[in-house]
């Protein structure tokens, strides 16, 4: 079957971006402008922010463009005579939206800040200064190459007592190399497909690529019948558990056939990990509708293999199991294509992945399997019942939590009952809810 879809043909941006990129190599440092200083003969720059090129504020918030024609914005920031801005809580600097392209090749971001106890400094990043990922909380001083293959980037100041962040000085090293914002990020390349089923074919697709996407290229399957096919494609580098385990992994993709069970499952090399999910199944895998037959896929990753279940001798994580390596994904698909696959943090719906045909019974400490994206704050967790005669949410305090999973409950009764769990999650601390109709038997089946 031959697909179609909209063609869209990124090589005007691209040429622009490249001509921008070459003007950068002859820029200058201007009194009052940020400075860009060339440090390398071949291609690394360097991009120095401090008390010399202090922005301009009002009322907390502003802008400022610097030699690139790349536009800083500032937001809940105050004057900092000391050094180049201050943050006050849940302020930020950062490469704005409207900057169409960015900083290709970033290769490093040094942060020197002050900051009262509570404060947290995080690196946040984007494709398009819009949607954002959270990566680390920055140390001062100390270069992170979290923002790698990133354009916009953000420093986000988060302080359970409201205290502000000094920044005295941003140091980001790039290299102006890259092709544009979505592609310097995407794994969904011929070269990275590692497997498929016998009954696919596969090959670089440059023209019909997703409506998310500028520029690059995508992998066309085709499948020649109707028997089950998988295919195995490949992330372009290595992740812990350990980085990766509060983020997603998402991808575009264009099918004719959305609606049956789909899994996808991670990978090391072609050797499965974990668990599947199937989306028939679960919605932690979510599928949300682009345009025509375009569809931005996305799954929780503590739901294809948990670092803090465990209760009593139950669910216990693999040993050593933040150091297992990924690489990439195994999903189920006939004739696709696929575009844009990469590991993100950015917003994410609340999910559940417990078995639909299982029944737990009465005495049962049973795992709540709801899946979310971004750094868990299990202290916050909440979880209520519609009859509270029926369950019991356990606390942190119980010493039989081995990894201090805040979604375990002790069914008390039969019956059935709504389950409401708060989540609190992320860097910015976003709040949601998730609910789930379960009937509970008064012994095993």
């Amino acid at each position: 079957m031959k697909l179609t879809a909209n063609k869209r043909n990124g090589l005007m941006l691209l040429i622009a971006t490249s001509l921008t990129s070459i003007g950068v190599a002859s820029s200058f440092a201007m009194k009052g402008v940020i400075s860009l200083v060339r440090t390398n003969a071949d291609t690394v720059y360097t991009l120095t922010l401090n008390s010399n090129n202090s922005p301009t504020l009002s009322a907390g918030e502003g802008t400022k463009v610097d030699t690139k024609g790349v536009t800083w914005e500032y937001h809940n920031a105050a004057d900092y005579n000391s050094g180049h801005v201050k943050l006050n809580h849940q302020g930020y600097m950062g490469v704005s939206s409207s900057t169409s392209y960015g900083f290709s090749g970033i290769t490093g971001i040094t942060v020197n800040y002050s900051v009262v106890t509570t404060a947290e400094l995080w690196l946040l990043t984007s494709c398009d200064g819009v949607n954002w990922n959270e990566q680390t909380i920055l140390e001062s001083g100390t270069a992170s190459s979290l923002a790698n293959k990133w354009r916009f980037v953000r420093l986000y100041n988060y302080s359970v007592d409201s205290d502000p962040v000094n920044i005295n000085s941003v140091i980001v090293d790039y290299s102006c190399s890259g092709i544009s914002a979505t592609e310097d990020l995407d794994s969904a390349k011929v070269g990275n497909v590692r497997a498929t089923s016998s009954n696919l074919t596969y090959s670089q697709e440059l023209n019909d690529l997703s409506p998310n996407s500028i520029g690059g290229e995508a992998v066309r399957f085709e499948k020649t019948d109707t028997v089950k096919s998988d295919i195995t494609i490949g992330f372009d580098k290595n992740y812990t558990i350990s980085e990766i385990k509060n983020s997603k992994i998402e991808f575009d993709m264009y099918t004719v056939n959305i609606n049956y069970g789909k899994t996808i499952q991670m990978v090391n090399g072609t050797s499965t990990y974990g668990i599947a999910i199937d989306s028939s199944k679960s919605s932690s895998y979510k599928v949300i509708p682009i345009s025509g037959d375009w569809y931005h896929i996305e799954v929780a990753i503590n739901s294809l293999v948990s670092t803090i279940s465990g209760y009593g001798t139950k669910d216990i994580p693999d040993k050593n199991i933040e150091t297992k390596i990924i690489n990439g994904i195994k999903i189920n698909a006939g004739s696709c294509i696929i575009d844009n696959l990469r590991i993100g943090s950015s917003s994410y719906e609340l999910g559940n992945y417990n078995n639909p045909t299982y029944k737990p019974y009465v005495g049962e400490f049973f795992w709540f399997k709801v899946s979310w994206v971004g750094v868990l704050h299990p202290e916050q967790v909440v979880i209520t019942f519609s009859d509270d005669t029926i369950g019991r949410h356990v606390p942190l305090t119980d010493t039989n939590l081995k990894n201090g999973s805040p979604f375990y409950i002790e069914w008390l009764t039969t019956g059935t009952v709504t389950v409401t769990a708060t989540v609190v999650s992320g860097y910015n601390r976003q709040s949601q809810t998730i609910q789930k109709s379960i009937t509970i038997t008064a012994t095993a089946s």
